[in-house]
């Protein structure tokens, strides 16, 4: 029984290792090397920077932390305010047509505000109880005699989490008329059909944590190490998922340029063609000079015609 669970311990912490390089290398290489017209690409950065710091919390013990590792855990909470706002930045930005400029202040301020009072708290004890800190945290009851943040902060970030995500939801509702009226692929709809995705795909995540790790934890549970497992590894899934639908959309996005700049192209030699000169110079002077003698003959014809009625009169 003991080999199993030091097995199942060692699968947990590859698990969080493989899904932090994972998400953390995805993160570098859309800030660094993916080129893209908007800023929006450096908010996709950031989601899954957030994402991997999240995967990299499960390599934390209670042996490599210099203090408990409850409190360890409390601090990096506030990291995780920044997510929906970034989501729902990442949207409006990759939706609207114009450069969207936001109040960073508005959307970031909440979790600068818990990260000032997290670190505050505990770095001057307040409201936890240092004699009881070093214990083991098993249930609910415990971590409140101890660390009454830690069981505050979570119900803020899911109170922020269902109101961005409603927020998001909106913002797509009003755009998918206007995206998906014309049934013909466009980067307009592939676009917006990524935005689904990875919206759908963080809800995903997101509910199934809160029903495997937060309501057990609240409900007086102690939470198991196997219930956070199932999160990670659903959340690794996803981001392979989210790697795989991006390189299929963006080398669709890539035929569609293409097939657009081809287009564009030869419609410009076709209006080249048709704006080239079917005579050279030397030819249209001398059809201009044959004009000009034939308007002279007719002239003259005429003038002559009316001498002759005068005669004749």
């Amino acid at each position: 029984m003991n080999q199993f669970n030091d097995l199942f311990i060692q699968t947990y912490w590859w698990l969080s290792l493989l899904g932090g390089i994972h998400c953390l290398g995805v993160g570098l290489y859309i800030h660094y090397i993916y080129q893209s017209a908007t800023r929006s690409h450096s908010l996709l950065a950031g989601i899954f920077l957030l994402i991997g710091c999240y995967f990299l919390t499960g390599l934390l013990t209670p042996e490599t932390t210099p203090i408990p590792i409850h409190l360890t855990l409390t601090l990096f909470i506030p990291i995780y305010f920044l997510l929906m706002p970034m989501l729902y930045l990442y949207c409006k930005s990759s939706l609207t047509a114009q450069d969207y400029q936001p109040l960073l202040i508005k959307h970031f301020g909440v979790a600068i505000i818990v990260a000032l009072v997290t670190s505050s708290t505990i770095l001057f004890h307040i409201g936890i109880d240092p004699e009881n800190s070093n214990n083991t945290i098993g249930t609910l009851g415990e971590l409140s005699s101890i660390n009454l943040l830690a069981m505050v902060l979570p119900i803020l970030l899911m109170l922020q989490t269902f109101g961005y995500f409603w927020a998001i939801y909106r913002l797509l509702s009003r755009y998918r008329p206007q995206y998906l009226a014309n049934r013909q692929p466009n980067l307009q709809v592939i676009r917006f059909r990524w935005l689904s995705v990875l919206t759908i795909g963080i809800l995903i995540n997101w509910v199934l944590r809160i029903v495997l790790v937060y309501l057990p934890f609240y409900l007086g549970d102690s939470v198991l190490l196997l219930t956070q497992a199932v999160t990670r590894l659903s959340l690794l899934l996803t981001v392979y998922v989210f790697a795989l639908y991006g390189i299929q959309q963006v080398t669709r996005a890539a035929y569609l340029r293409g097939s657009l700049n081809a287009t564009s192209q030869a419609t410009l030699q076709t209006k080249k063609s048709h704006t080239v000169q079917l005579l050279d110079e030397e030819e249209i002077t001398y059809l201009h000079h044959l004009m000009v003698d034939e308007d002279r003959d007719v002239t003259n014809n005429h003038v002559t015609e009316n001498g002759d009625k005068k005669k004749n009169s």
